[in-house]
């Protein structure tokens, strides 16, 4: 098992090239950090949870050692907002590989989509049909999906191998449902701002789409319900209306679950007999890490995520979603 500081130091080398001030909050976690940090649930302990909770106590991401002060100097303040933290930056960049997962599931069923959001935060992952994606490959940019309508978001996605065809097969969502221990309302005063905490203060950029996908949510928002994986999964989907096929989208959920229970969420997807799109943490889950290919490398920062429906590995991904390889076609 990776211990907190080698998580810590590869976190560092993946952020260092967008955010070289969470990369140096990263190489600064020392003994004395990791074992605060150690004091608290294992899923309770990621870097961009830490650090959010870090901002909102004070510590500023511009003094590599303010997190270490912070560790210091308000230690029992820290370990408790973080063993009760449940902050995710809830990034729409992780729509740009599981879009074309859900144009293959419309175009193969006539019902509209019924998603369940799980992990949902603001539900700002719970909108593949309001994405125009582009992809951008080595002859240039091809448009893969339309949205159905505005607001939307715009995403860019550069990928290679067996690249999904473009469809023009609008994706019809006839409900979403958004999950979560503690889900935002985004018209609620201040909820954006909440949302954005967990960002890198260098990505504006990343900051402009969430606002984007923002908009794009409360347009069609989802009926929030509070609750975990895998206990109030069936209260999620129960939650769906007739008429509609189920689908459980995970976005970096699973990370979060303590490790018996994310089998047993996958138990109860196939129990239920729901479709169930993932990107996820390559190698958390071990049937879907079965169906990789060989090549794979989980240490890759390209293979950071697999990209998964029902279980089958169709891709693998950066931690962002921006860099994909395909090497299965949803559908085929």
């Amino acid at each position: 098992m990776t211990g907190t500081h080698e998580r810590y130091a590869a976190y560092a080398e993946r952020i260092a090239p967008v955010s070289p001030s969470y990369a140096a909050w990263a190489r600064s976690v020392d003994g004395d950090l990791v074992a605060l940090l150690d004091a608290v649930p294992e899923q309770q302990r990621q870097p961009e949870l830490v650090f959010a909770v870090a901002r909102r106590l004070g510590a500023d991401p511009s003094d590599p050692g303010s997190l270490r002060a912070l560790g210091r100097e308000a230690r029992p303040t820290f370990t408790a907002a973080l063993a009760t933290a449940t902050v995710q930056a809830n990034d729409p960049r992780r729509l740009g590989p599981v879009v074309p997962l859900f144009a293959a599931l419309a175009a193969a069923d006539e019902r509209p989509l019924g998603i369940v959001d799980a992990g949902a935060a603001a539900g700002l992952c719970s909108i593949p049909d309001r994405v125009t994606l582009d992809h951008r490959t080595v002859d240039g940019i091809v448009r893969v999906h339309t949205a159905v309508a505005d607001p939307s978001a715009h995403l860019t996605v550069e990928v290679s191998g067996t690249v999904p065809e473009p469809t023009t097969t609008p994706i019809r969502v006839g409900a979403r449902v958004a999950l979560d221990p503690h889900p935002i309302d985004l018209a609620e005063p201040g909820a954006f701002d909440r949302l954005v905490e967990a960002v890198p203060p260098e990505e504006t950029d990343r900051t402009a789409l969430m606002r984007e996908a923002a908009r794009a949510t409360l347009a069609v928002p989802p009926v929030r319900i509070r609750g975990t994986l895998p206990g109030d999964l069936d209260r999620a989907l129960d939650a769906l209306p007739d008429g509609v096929r189920p689908v459980v989208l995970t976005t970096g959920t699973l990370v979060y679950v303590p490790g018996p229970d994310r089998q047993r969420v996958v138990d109860r997807l196939r129990e239920r007999g729901v479709h169930w799109v993932a990107l996820e943490r390559t190698g958390i889950l071990r049937g879907v890490a079965a169906t990789l290919p060989d090549d794979v490398d989980d240490a890759d920062p390209d293979a950071f995520a697999t990209v998964s429906l029902d279980g089958v590995a169709l891709a693998v991904c950066d931690p962002f979603g921006v860099r994909v390889r395909w090497f299965r076609r949803p559908g085929a």
